[in-house]
C-alpha cells in the first residue's frame, strides 16, 4: 500500500473513531453524570481526541519511520508564539468576514456553544479548549498528514489538510475561520517541518479563546458581558472604526474584516519571512538536506535515490515534493471528504434551523 493511500486510510480510521468515541463517551457520561456538563465536556476532549487522533498519529509515524520532531530552538519558539499572537487577529478577521457572509441569519450552535462554555469551571475551560485539541488535531493533521502530502504537492497539501482540518469540526458556520486558520498552521509546518511550533501557534490562539470565554464567565454571563461590551463599544474607537456601528451592517463587517487582516499580515507575514531565513540558515525544516532512506513499499519517488538497509527514526523524510502520482486521485480520501461533507450538511441543517433540536 502506498504511502498516500496509507495517509487516507489513518483519516479515516480517525474520523471512525472520533465519531464512535464522541457518541461513547457522551452516553455513558450522560448515564454516570446526568447534567455535569464541566465532566462531559472535559472527559469528550481527553477520552476522545487523544485515543481518536494523537495515538493514532504517532504510531501512524513510528510505523512508517516518519521522522522524529527535533525539540525546537528558542528562537523559533518565541517567533511562533508571535505568530500565535497574530493568528488572535486573523482568527477575529476571518470571524467579521464569516458574519458578514452570514449577515441577519440566525446560527443557533454558536449561542449553545457558548452557553456550554459558560458552565465550565476555568482549569476545564483550558484543558479542553487550549492544550488538548492543538496537541491532539497538529500531530495528525500536520505531523502525519501534512508531512506525507506534501511530499505530492506542498500547496495542495495545506488546503487540503486545512479542509479536513475544517470539515472535522463540523461547523459550517464558521467553515470559513477555521480553513484560514489551518492554512497557517500548514504554512509553518512545512517551513519549519516541526509539529511543536504548530503547536504552539494553536495553542496561543485557543488560549485567547479561552481566556475571552473567562474574562465572560467573570462578567456573570453571557447577557451581562453583552450589556458592558455594548456600553464599552460606544467609547471604544480603533483608528477611527466605530466598531458598534460597523457591526450592524454587511459593509461594517467586511470594514472590520479588511482592518483586522491587515493587523494580522502586519503581525504574521514578517515572523514566516523571519522563520523560513532561520531555518534556512542553519538547513533545517524546508532547507534540510535529505538523508538517504530506502522508499516505502509500492512508492518510488522522482529523483530521489534511496540507501539500503531499514529506515531509521531521527533521520529526515526522504521522499521531497515531486512524487510520483497525486494525492487527489485516491479514492479512499474522496470517501472520507465525501463523509465530511454529508456531517456538515446534517451539522448545518441544525445550526441554521433548519431542523429543531
Amino acid at each position: 500500500m502506498s504511502l498516500n493511500k496509507k495517509a487516507s486510510k489513518l483519516f479515516l480510521i480517525c474520523l471512525a473513531l472520533y465519531l464512535g468515541l464522541s457518541i461513547v463517551v457522551s452516553v455513558v457520561l450522560e448515564l454516570a453524570a446526568p447534567g455535569n456538563n464541566d465532566l462531559i465536556f472535559l472527559m469528550s476532549s481527553v477520552a476522545v481526541s487523544i485515543p481518536a487522533f494523537l495515538i493514532p498519529a504517532l504510531i501512524f509515524r513510528r510505523r512508517n519511520a516518519l521522522p522524529r520532531f527535533k525539540a525546537p530552538r528558542f528562537g523559533h519558539i518565541v517567533i511562533a508564539v508571535i505568530i500565535g499572537a497574530g493568528a488572535i487577529y486573523l482568527n477575529e478577521a476571518l470571524s467579521f468576514l464569516n458574519e458578514a457572509v452570514f449577515f441577519g441569519v440566525d446560527i443557533q450552535s454558536n449561542a449553545t456553544t457558548a452557553e456550554t462554555i459558560m458552565d465550565l469551571s476555568i482549569p476545564t475551560m483550558l484543558i479542553a479548549l487550549a492544550v488538548i485539541p492543538p496537541i491532539s488535531e497538529e500531530f495528525i493533521m500536520r505531523g502525519a498528514l501534512l508531512e506525507v502530502w506534501r511530499r505530492y504537492s506542498p500547496i495542495g497539501a495545506a488546503i487540503l489538510t486545512s479542509l479536513l482540518f475544517a470539515l472535522l469540526h463540523a461547523a459550517p458556520s464558521a467553515l470559513i475561520v477555521y480553513i484560514g486558520v489551518g492554512l497557517l498552521l500548514a504554512a509553518v509546518y512545512l517551513i519549519t517541518r516541526n509539529v511543536w511550533l504548530t503547536v504552539t501557534v494553536h495553542f496561543i490562539n485557543n488560549l485567547f479563546t479561552a481566556l475571552a470565554a473567562i474574562s465572560i464567565k467573570s462578567f456573570g454571563g453571557l447577557e451581562e458581558a453583552a450589556e458592558t461590551a455594548s456600553e464599552s463599544a460606544e467609547l471604544a474607537e480603533i483608528s477611527g472604526l466605530d466598531i458598534e456601528s460597523l457591526m450592524g451592517s454587511q459593509s461594517g463587517l467586511m470594514r472590520l474584516f479588511v482592518y483586522y487582516l491587515i493587523i494580522a499580515a502586519v503581525i504574521i507575514v514578517p515572523m514566516l519571512l523571519l522563520l523560513r531565513a532561520s531555518c534556512k540558515k542553519r538547513s533545517i525544516g524546508m532547507y534540510a538536506s535529505e538523508d538517504k532512506l530506502p522508499a516505502p513499499e509500492g512508492e518510488e519517488y522522482a529523483g530521489s535515490a534511496f540507501s539500503e538497509g531499514p529506515a531509521f527514526e531521527g533521520a529526515e523524510a526522504a521522499a521531497e515534493p515531486g512524487e510520483k502520482g497525486s494525492m487527489w486521485k485516491d479514492g479512499l480520501l474522496w470517501v472520507t471528504i465525501i463523509l465530511l461533507v454529508i456531517l456538515n450538511v446534517v451539522t448545518g441543517l441544525f445550526e441554521f434551523g433548519v431542523i429543531k433540536q
